[in-house]
């Protein structure tokens, strides 16, 4: 299993998931959780942060390295929130069905986001802007959780805090975080989850409460993705979730994980020759 964090976060954020997962995942009193990656995608949480142009293909081709290099192209299940869950979908579909067996996303999904270009000034200008937003948002990282965590306040602890703070402070930093102004629209969604190469099982989990696009916004895109394939695509709606629901109700999403992936059958989990 490889978990993939959005955008500032980092791999730590999957703890709790972790925990739940392998608390509830068990046989005769034995964990049965498969092996758990979880990456830090190049310029967050505890990468390195070089000065490259950060776009979802950069960290699309990290994620198939990593499957790949790391993980020995081992059948898995990929697992992404927010961003992360776009740039899952799209790694995903470069792997194709015989590495990734199955998706788990908390995202978005809204394909038709405008691509704003590089700004005139490049990568100076990158820098800049995204010093800027640090400044800006860094005295606000805690208040900003409350509203991604606001149906566990508590969850947004010191130890999430201090690892947005932590990466925010490294060298480079700057230049990923503006980076964000200029990210191009994820591969549509209906073409990587249901065309290519036959369409992946996929469990989407959806905060209803999801204070950073509006509970408006998640329950209308936990429809569309319930309209998709009822016979690949699942949709479980957490009410007392919100953008983080791995990290807000790790037992309930643990626990849709484990009925979901009893569901994959032994065909759709074997290697092809």
């Amino acid at each position: 299993m490889l978990l993939v964090h959005g955008f500032a976060a980092s791999a730590e954020q999957w703890e709790r998931l972790v925990y739940s997962l392998r608390e509830q995942n068990t046989k005769d009193g034995k964990d049965t959780t498969p092996p758990v990656y979880a990456v830090d995608l190049l310029g967050f949480g505890h990468s390195e942060k070089p000065g490259l142009s950060y776009t979802q293909y950069l960290w699309e081709s990290q994620i198939v390295d990593f499957s790949v290099e790391v993980m020995d192209a081992t059948p898995m299940i990929m697992v992404g929130n927010s961003i992360g869950g776009g740039l899952s979908a799209g790694a995903a579909a470069s792997l194709g069905k015989n590495i990734c067996k199955g998706l788990v996303l908390s995202m978005e999904g809204n394909p038709n986001e405008p691509y704003s270009p590089v700004p005139i000034l490049g990568g100076n200008g990158l820098d800049l802007f995204g010093t800027g937003i640090i400044k800006f948002i860094y005295p606000q990282i805690e208040q900003r959780l409350s509203l991604i965590y606001g149906n566990r306040i508590e969850n947004a602890d010191a130890a999430v805090t201090y690892a947005i703070q932590q990466s925010a402070m490294h060298p480079g930093s700057a230049n990923v975080i503006g980076s964000g102004q200029k990210l191009a629209p994820n591969r549509p969604l209906n073409e990587v989850l249901l065309e290519i190469d036959g369409g992946f099982h996929v469990l989407v989990i959806k905060g209803l409460d999801d204070r950073v696009s509006s509970p408006n916004v998640a329950r209308s895109r936990a429809e569309l993705f319930a309209r998709l394939n009822p016979e690949k695509v699942i949709v479980d709606s957490i009410e007392d979730a919100g953008h983080c629901p791995h990290d807000e109700s790790p037992n309930k999403v643990a626990r849709s994980m484990i009925k979901w992936l009893a569901t994959l059958t032994e065909d759709s989990m074997t290697v092809k020759s």
